[in-house]
């Protein structure tokens, strides 16, 4: 073994080129991997953290895991199985530290949840300090993550601190957890008692039979049967939906969509609520991205061991003429492989190290390298291994059957059949490339759709201003409005419940005309001037209008009118209470098709909601200025902050994103492999060429056609590489585009600028040498031989 190393470093002290090249490009697949694998585990194991997650279920109603409050206890007082529950409901809120007496310092933050008090060990938090049992048992009590902590109170001891929620509820923090990385969990930066909107809300808002807001979780007694405990669920679910009134023929419908999800498998599957969900089908082309690129830097090593053949072979001649075995030989191929990917996986590790903090919110699973011992044995021992085997395994059967004689021979040409491999080998490197920049560019070109495709109403130029679930913006919400509009720069001011691009709630039901029936859908509430300060055309009917005549009336979309028209064809989907109809838009990001839904008046919620504000383009600081101005004399005790509806639209698109740009840099890194190994493949490629270049030159060849010559042969393998890439990449993106509503076209010239993308990247990695063996004076390469 010693004397195998010591000929390994011999070796490549001699010939440093190829072990550059394939230590480099190992290197950076390594580092991928590295990569890939520590965010696809972390998306994997998503709710490790939570120690009782087998046994946890959410109640679900239709296509989403929202629920009004009401059914938590009601279910636990009757499903025996049920060992306890907790709401969830996440929310943004004012945050506010007094000082001497005083409303001091302002925060605001999205990452706040209200949930009842079995939520820290529901979720298996961390107690960093304090006491978690007897928190969040009133609204007086918050606990705080660690980075929520310090953030208010540095590194002085937050517990007993008092804090000011939403500008009205007094808090003391009676704990600090640890924070929560995991990327299938919430990650709260505080909690408090859910009863807090029945304080700063409306009263009994918490347990309300029809406000859906909710997240209701249960946990179960350990091996309960699932189908059983959903035949219970729906049996109760039947009396109750009678005792509110239904008809039998609507419960009957309404019985099939009523069951409990998983909790470990809630974060792949696309259910309308408000938590964050994953994607398994971007995981499993990370994946596969991550064996192409590995794959590449073995093609690399094989293509430049093969390309060595000459040099190699008298080797290994010389060895078998000694005495040497086969077995001995191909051990000594096999191990220089492997040596070499355990000298590049610990380049790897370093790379990642260094690069991994700066990765840490592109990929979302924490700043540091998380892998325990079975993960590291996976990476750092059994892939190094496998990846010098497959590297070293071709070379050494085929170098070690060779005649003897035909091995130690300088001038023995390449059989047809290796000549074959190696030209597979570079297509299929080839392929892969391509494939990827094709997937690449498709992707971006989705992603871009998506995000630019028309809505159905106007963002451009509309200001948010953020209730942060105050009622006190509704309150005040006229005499603000008013104030604003005294400015020219102002053209509309309109208030809503949430943003019109994530309509979350889905509690619903608008009653049939003629009929008795009910049909479900989404719901949101909005003021008289919301519809036009945001270009959405009414169709049929009339608006809201100021004042109280708009109790207990809606506005439908034209899905819900079918709706309603196919259940009571007889009856107008208009009435008293249905009084318009507006014209179908996205309420919900491109992902999803448009739903039946209607708009409330926002009187009739008396709750909380944002401001939207319509500005000219011109002069946008000064009028923001005068907003806030406004605002603060309005508002003098609530928090500022605001936002531009088209940056908070694109946010709906974040991880789409973030997929693309993952792609993009892996997708460069696995082209910089390949162009690694073209490079020293052509170099060898030449170095084999230069009597037949020197013949040519001397015979009247111009440099243009050395060149033509010398290129002529890679042109031809890239565009069978092509041929197989694109059937192939056009059916696993159009599997991918099964995940939107509204999808691109895989256009045909996509497909085109990819092949010439590397067309060109290859040219301009190969012509520097073929270059300068074109303008080389055919008495030096005549010379050579």
């Amino acid at each position: 073994m010693l004397l195998q190393l010591k000929e390994f470093i011999r070796e490549k002290r001699n010939k440093p080129f190829s072990f550059v090249v394939n230590c480099v490009g190992m290197s950076l697949a390594f580092t991928a991997l590295i990569i890939l694998f520590t965010y696809v585990r972390a998306e994997l194991n998503h709710d490790k953290d939570v120690v009782d997650r087998a046994d946890i279920v959410r109640m679900k109603n239709a296509s989403w895991g929202i629920t009004p409050g009401a059914y938590a206890s009601w279910l636990a007082g009757n499903l025996p199985e049920v060992k306890q529950y907790c709401r969830v409901l996440e929310m943004s809120m004012a945050i506010f530290v007094p000082q001497q007496g005083e409303i001091g310092e302002q925060y605001v933050e999205e990452n706040i949840v209200l949930a009842d008090s079995t939520y820290p060990e529901f979720f298996s938090l961390r107690l960093l300090a304090g006491n978690l049992k007897d928190a969040l048992v009133t609204t007086e009590q918050v606990i705080l993550s660690e980075s929520m902590a310090r953030q208010l109170f540095g590194e002085s001891d937050p517990l007993g601190k008092q804090l000011v929620l939403g500008g009205a509820i007094h808090s003391t923090v009676v704990a600090v957890y640890k924070d929560i990385n995991n990327p299938g969990l919430r990650r709260p930066k505080m909690i408090t008692n859910l009863n807090y909107v029945d304080k700063v809300w409306q009263a009994g808002y918490s347990d309300s039979w029809w406000s859906s807001n909710w997240e209701t979780y249960f946990k179960l007694t350990p091996g309960v049967d699932r189908a059983q405990l959903t035949e219970k669920y729906r049996q109760l679910y039947a009396q109750k939906l009678k005792s509110f009134g239904w008809e039998d023929a609507n419960i009957q419908d309404e019985l099939p969509q009523a069951k409990f999800s998983e909790f470990n498998e809630l974060y792949f599957t696309p259910e309308v609520d408000f938590a964050q969900h994953g994607n398994r089908a971007n995981i499993n082309i990370l994946i596969l991205i991550a064996v192409l690129v590995l794959g590449v830097s073995i093609i690399n090593y094989v293509n430049m061991a093969t390309a060595r053949l000459a040099d190699k072979a008298r080797i290994i001649g010389v060895k078998r003429t000694l005495g040497a075995g086969r077995r001995r030989l191909i051990s000594s191929i096999i191990l220089d492989s492997v040596v070499t990917c355990f000298l590049a996986m610990v380049i790897a590790w370093i790379l990642a190290e260094i690069s991994f903090p700066y990765l840490s919110d592109w990929l979302g699973c924490g700043d540091v390298l998380n892998i325990d011992k079975w993960a590291g044995i996976i990476l750092f021992i059994l892939i190094p291994l496998l990846s010098g085997l497959l590297s070293g395994i071709f070379p050494s059967v085929y170098l070690t059957q060779m005649n003897r004689l035909d091995s130690m021979n300088s001038q023995r040409n390449e059989s047809i059949a290796l000549q074959r491999v190696k030209g597979g080998l570079m297509v299929l490197q080839f392929a892969v490339s391509i494939g990827l920049i094709i997937a690449t560019l498709l992707i971006n070109k989705q992603v871009e759709y998506i995000k630019h495709l028309d809505p159905g109403y106007d963002r451009t130029d509309v200001v948010v201003v953020k209730g942060h679930g105050e009622a006190v913006l509704l309150e005040k919400f006229p005499e603000f409005r008013n104030l604003l509009l005294q400015n020219p720069s102002i053209v509309k001011v309109a208030a809503a419940k949430e943003p019109i691009y994530n309509i979350g709630e889905r509690g619903g039901h608008l009653r049939v005309p003629g009929s008795g029936e009910e049909i479900g859908g989404a719901v949101t509430w909005i003021d008289e001037n919301f519809m036009d300060l945001m270009g959405l055309k009414l169709i049929e009917g009339e608006e809201f209008q100021e004042g109280t005549k708009n109790r207990g009336k809606f506005i439908i979309n034209q899905r819900m009118a079918k709706r309603i028209a196919a259940e009571s064809p007889d009856h107008s989907y208009l009435s008293e209470r249905q009084i318009g109809v507006v014209k179908d838009f996205n309420f919900k990001s491109m992902h999803q098709p448009i739903e039946p839904m209607y708009f409330g008046y926002i009187n009739d919620y008396q709750q909380m909601a944002d401001a939207y504000i319509r500005i000219a383009p011109e002069d946008r600081k000064a009028t923001l200025d005068y907003i806030e101005k406004c605002y603060r004399q309005i508002y003098p005790q609530t928090f500022y902050q605001y936002s531009f509806m088209d940056d908070d639209y694109a946010g709906l698109y974040g991880s789409e994103d973030l997929f693309a740009k993952r792609l993009l840099a892996f997708t460069a890194m696995a082209i910089v492999i390949a162009c690694l190994g073209l490079l020293a493949f052509v170099a060898f490629f030449i170095e084999q060429k230069t009597k037949s270049i020197g013949v040519r030159k001397v015979m009247g060849a111009t440099e243009y056609q050395i060149m033509e010559l010398l290129n002529r042969d890679f042109i031809r393998r890239l565009f069978i590489a092509f041929l197989i890439a694109c059937p192939v990449v056009y059916y696993m993106i159009h599997l991918w585009l099964g995940n939107f509503a509204y999808k691109t076209s895989l256009s045909w010239w996509i497909f085109v600028l990819a092949f010439v993308i590397m067309i060109v990247i290859a040219l301009l990695t190969v012509s520097v040498l073929t270059w300068k063996a074109a303008t080389r004076n055919p008495v030096d390469s005549l010379k050579t031989e």
